[in-house]
């Protein structure tokens, strides 16, 4: 099946019905130089709105930083958080509806930081529209996720979030059939064909900001 970019209708939906659906889809990025990285996406985490407290939209109040969550669906917000490190969310299910999807793992970068260090994402693509844009978008690829390959989680590191913090709202792929595709390389500029550690990682131990995959691996 040839690569199709997702269109504004794929984003149009809430967040808890956008999240597993990114599961299987490649963020492909295009560099200033003209080349291009990405990955197929294995790790994401839905927040689901105004109610959700762990949101950067929780309560509804608008702010400069979290802006881009009230606008159309598809577009990039991308924050700085703990002084070192920009995350990348999917805005998604309706203008004014504050919802979001953070983009946690690829096949071949694992931690939310270490994604958008290795896309060279940064607070210049805060904004963006993932369906116009020619820097970053998403593509389907025909890569088909049957829901008994995703496992469902709570999400990492929102403990402040009270009854939202064990919502299960963060999925991952498990092993099974999917093997890393390869087709961007790794940070390192080389290939990975195959797979044999599953994406279901300990929460606890993948977070933005603890050892990820290929440390463990020590690839």
């Amino acid at each position: 099946m040839p690569s199709k970019r997702l269109k504004r209708a794929f984003f149009s939906r809430p967040a808890r019905a956008l999240a597993p659906d990114l599961l299987g889809k490649f963020l492909v990025r295009k560099l200033s130089d003209g080349s291009v990285r990405g990955g197929m996406i294995v790790e994401v985490e839905a927040y689901v709105g105004k109610e959700d407290l762990a949101s950067h939209a929780a309560g509804g109040g608008r702010t400069k930083r979290n802006e881009p969550m009230f606008g159309l669906p598809g577009l990039a917000y991308v924050y700085f958080t703990y002084g070192m490190h920009w995350l990348l969310n999917i805005v998604c299910a309706k203008v004014d509806e504050p919802q979001a999807v953070l983009i946690r793992g690829l096949d071949n970068v694992s931690g939310p930081a270490r994604l958008t260090k290795f896309l060279e994402i940064d607070g210049n693509l805060n904004g963006i529209d993932l369906v116009e844009s020619k820097e970053l978008w998403i593509e389907d690829r025909g890569v088909r996720v049957d829901p008994r390959e995703i496992r469902t989680t709570a999400r990492v590191g929102i403990d402040y979030a009270k009854e939202w913090k064990n919502k299960p709202l963060r999925f991952v792929l498990k092993k099974g059939r999917f093997l890393r595709t390869g087709l961007f390389g790794k940070p390192n500029g080389n290939r990975v064909t195959e797979l044999n550690h599953s994406w279901d990682l300990d929460p606890t131990n993948n977070s933005s900001f603890s050892e990820c995959l290929f440390d463990k691996m020590g690839l």
